[in-house]
Protein backbone atom coordinates (compact mmCIF):
# COMPACT_ATOMS: atom_id res chain seq x y z
CA UNK A 1 0.00 0.00 0.00
CA UNK A 2 2.92 2.34 0.67
CA UNK A 3 3.97 2.21 -3.00
CA UNK A 4 0.45 3.22 -4.03
CA UNK A 5 0.42 6.36 -1.83
CA UNK A 6 3.98 7.19 -2.81
CA UNK A 7 3.03 7.14 -6.50
CA UNK A 8 0.01 9.38 -5.83
CA UNK A 9 2.03 11.98 -3.89
CA UNK A 10 4.79 11.87 -6.50
CA UNK A 11 2.24 12.55 -9.24
CA UNK A 12 2.54 16.03 -10.71
CA UNK A 13 -1.16 16.26 -11.45
CA UNK A 14 -1.99 15.37 -7.81
CA UNK A 15 0.37 18.09 -6.56
CA UNK A 16 -1.15 20.49 -9.11
CA UNK A 17 -4.67 19.95 -7.80
CA UNK A 18 -3.48 20.19 -4.17
CA UNK A 19 -1.85 23.54 -5.04
CA UNK A 20 -5.05 24.69 -6.73
CA UNK A 21 -7.11 23.58 -3.73
CA UNK A 22 -4.92 25.51 -1.29
CA UNK A 23 -5.03 28.58 -3.54
CA UNK A 24 -8.82 28.34 -3.68
CA UNK A 25 -8.91 28.20 0.11
CA UNK A 26 -6.74 31.35 0.26
CA UNK A 27 -9.03 33.03 -2.28
CA UNK A 28 -12.17 32.28 -0.26
CA UNK A 29 -10.65 33.29 3.09
CA UNK A 30 -9.28 36.57 1.69
CA UNK A 31 -12.67 37.29 0.10
CA UNK A 32 -14.46 36.69 3.40
CA UNK A 33 -12.02 38.86 5.36
CA UNK A 34 -11.97 41.68 2.80
CA UNK A 35 -15.75 41.77 2.34
CA UNK A 36 -16.65 41.51 6.01
CA UNK A 37 -13.80 43.32 7.77
CA UNK A 38 -11.78 45.45 5.34
CA UNK A 39 -14.69 46.92 3.38
CA UNK A 40 -17.27 46.08 6.07
CA UNK A 41 -19.84 45.21 3.36
CA UNK A 42 -19.80 48.85 2.24
CA UNK A 43 -19.23 49.98 -1.33
CA UNK A 44 -16.29 52.25 -2.06
CA UNK A 45 -17.49 55.66 -3.21
CA UNK A 46 -14.90 57.74 -5.07
CA UNK A 47 -17.38 60.24 -6.51
CA UNK A 48 -21.12 60.22 -6.92
CA UNK A 49 -20.81 58.52 -10.30
CA UNK A 50 -17.86 56.24 -9.54
CA UNK A 51 -18.57 53.49 -7.03
CA UNK A 52 -16.89 50.11 -6.69
CA UNK A 53 -19.03 47.46 -5.03
CA UNK A 54 -17.49 45.89 -1.95
CA UNK A 55 -18.15 42.48 -3.52
CA UNK A 56 -16.12 43.46 -6.61
CA UNK A 57 -13.26 44.97 -4.61
CA UNK A 58 -13.16 41.86 -2.42
CA UNK A 59 -13.16 39.61 -5.48
CA UNK A 60 -10.25 41.47 -7.08
CA UNK A 61 -8.25 41.20 -3.86
CA UNK A 62 -9.08 37.54 -3.26
CA UNK A 63 -8.51 36.48 -6.89
CA UNK A 64 -5.11 38.18 -6.83
CA UNK A 65 -4.15 36.49 -3.56
CA UNK A 66 -5.29 33.11 -4.90
CA UNK A 67 -3.43 33.61 -8.17
CA UNK A 68 -0.17 34.51 -6.41
CA UNK A 69 -0.57 31.56 -4.02
CA UNK A 70 -1.31 29.16 -6.87
CA UNK A 71 1.61 30.43 -8.97
CA UNK A 72 4.05 30.11 -6.07
CA UNK A 73 2.92 26.61 -5.06
CA UNK A 74 2.79 25.40 -8.66
CA UNK A 75 6.29 26.76 -9.35
CA UNK A 76 7.77 25.26 -6.18
CA UNK A 77 5.90 21.94 -5.95
CA UNK A 78 4.76 20.94 -9.41
CA UNK A 79 7.02 22.32 -12.14
CA UNK A 80 10.33 22.67 -10.29
CA UNK A 81 12.41 21.74 -13.33
CA UNK A 82 11.30 24.68 -15.49
CA UNK A 83 14.25 26.63 -16.87
CA UNK A 84 12.31 29.81 -17.60
CA UNK A 85 12.99 32.87 -15.47
CA UNK A 86 10.42 33.59 -12.76
CA UNK A 87 9.12 36.78 -14.40
CA UNK A 88 8.55 34.85 -17.66
CA UNK A 89 6.74 32.11 -15.77
CA UNK A 90 4.56 34.64 -13.94
CA UNK A 91 3.64 36.52 -17.13
CA UNK A 92 2.73 33.27 -18.89
CA UNK A 93 0.89 32.02 -15.81
CA UNK A 94 -1.29 35.15 -15.70
CA UNK A 95 -2.07 34.80 -19.42
CA UNK A 96 -3.17 31.20 -18.88
CA UNK A 97 -5.15 32.19 -15.77
CA UNK A 98 -7.10 34.76 -17.81
CA UNK A 99 -7.73 32.16 -20.55
CA UNK A 100 -8.88 29.64 -17.94
CA UNK A 101 -11.20 32.21 -16.38
CA UNK A 102 -12.79 32.90 -19.78
CA UNK A 103 -13.08 29.18 -20.60
CA UNK A 104 -14.70 28.47 -17.23
CA UNK A 105 -17.22 31.24 -17.84
CA UNK A 106 -18.00 29.99 -21.36
CA UNK A 107 -18.33 26.37 -20.27
CA UNK A 108 -20.55 27.24 -17.33
CA UNK A 109 -22.71 29.45 -19.53
CA UNK A 110 -23.13 26.57 -22.00
CA UNK A 111 -23.86 23.95 -19.33
CA UNK A 112 -26.34 26.17 -17.47
CA UNK A 113 -28.13 27.85 -20.36
CA UNK A 114 -28.00 25.22 -23.09
CA UNK A 115 -27.98 21.96 -21.15
CA UNK A 116 -29.91 23.38 -18.16
CA UNK A 117 -27.49 22.01 -15.58
CA UNK A 118 -27.72 23.16 -11.99
CA UNK A 119 -25.11 25.98 -11.56
CA UNK A 120 -23.14 24.30 -8.77
CA UNK A 121 -22.85 21.05 -10.74
CA UNK A 122 -21.83 23.04 -13.82
CA UNK A 123 -19.16 24.82 -11.77
CA UNK A 124 -17.75 21.53 -10.50
CA UNK A 125 -17.66 19.95 -13.97
CA UNK A 126 -16.13 23.06 -15.45
CA UNK A 127 -13.47 23.27 -12.74
CA UNK A 128 -12.38 19.67 -13.30
CA UNK A 129 -12.33 19.77 -17.11
CA UNK A 130 -10.70 23.17 -17.36
CA UNK A 131 -8.32 22.24 -14.52
CA UNK A 132 -6.94 19.33 -16.53
CA UNK A 133 -6.57 21.58 -19.58
CA UNK A 134 -4.91 24.22 -17.40
CA UNK A 135 -2.38 21.67 -16.09
CA UNK A 136 -1.46 20.73 -19.66
CA UNK A 137 -1.07 24.34 -20.79
CA UNK A 138 1.07 25.24 -17.78
CA UNK A 139 3.24 22.18 -18.37
CA UNK A 140 4.10 23.11 -21.97
CA UNK A 141 3.85 26.91 -21.80
CA UNK A 142 4.05 28.58 -18.38
CA UNK A 143 6.63 26.24 -16.83
CA UNK A 144 8.26 24.83 -19.96
CA UNK A 145 11.44 22.89 -19.50
CA UNK A 146 14.07 22.06 -22.09
CA UNK A 147 15.06 18.96 -20.11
Amino acid sequence: MTGFFSRIFDSRIFRYFISAGLATWVDVVVYFLAFNYLYEKTDIVFTEGFVIASTTASLVMSYTAGLITNFTLTKMLVFKESDLQTHQQLFRYVLVALLVLALNWLMMRFLIRSLEWYPTVARGASAILIGVLSFSIHKVFSFRSSK
